[in-house]
């Protein structure tokens, strides 16, 4: 059995038994690696859709560039079948919004399907005055769909 470890500066004895243990809340730790993963996944994302086949070597050297692009932005050592196609869907349901819409909603940064589908939800629930600056011109473009 290991000894207590005591202080030089204490006398045998004396701070035996007392245990200081710092509890931190690990939820805000949490969102904001979360947020911070939504933004890096974003940026991913973008790297990929906006890689260029004339920057590189040739077609080996594309197709090699684009699956490392596509994993650093899928992460499939990390995410299952039903995330991956999560986030496949969730762009596309992106970029068929309005563009003002599509910009105000990425904006936000929705880490799921759902939650985007909720915030275009709340704001077509909102008087058209009360919308951001910019989003009012897309409503008779959405209502054409």
């Amino acid at each position: 059995m290991a000894a207590p470890l005591e202080s030089q500066d204490q006398a045998p004895g004396e701070g035996e038994g007392l245990l200081i243990v710092k509890v931190e809340d690990s939820s805000w730790d949490q969102d904001s690696a979360q947020q911070e993963d939504s933004r890096d996944s974003e940026a991913c994302r973008q790297r990929f859709r906006q890689f260029c086949y004339r920057d590189v070597g040739g077609p080996h050297e594309a197709f090699s560039q684009l699956w490392e692009l596509c994993c650093r932005w899928l992460r499939p050592e990390l995410r299952t079948k039903e995330q991956i196609l999560e986030l496949l869907v969730l762009e596309q349901f992106l970029s068929v919004l309005p563009g003002g819409v599509q910009d105000w909603v990425r904006e936000r940064c929705p880490g799921s399907g759902e939650e985007a589908v909720a915030l275009v939800e709340d704001l077509q629930k909102q008087p058209v005055k009360t919308w951001p600056q910019g989003l009012n011109s897309v409503f008779p473009i959405w209502s054409r769909c």
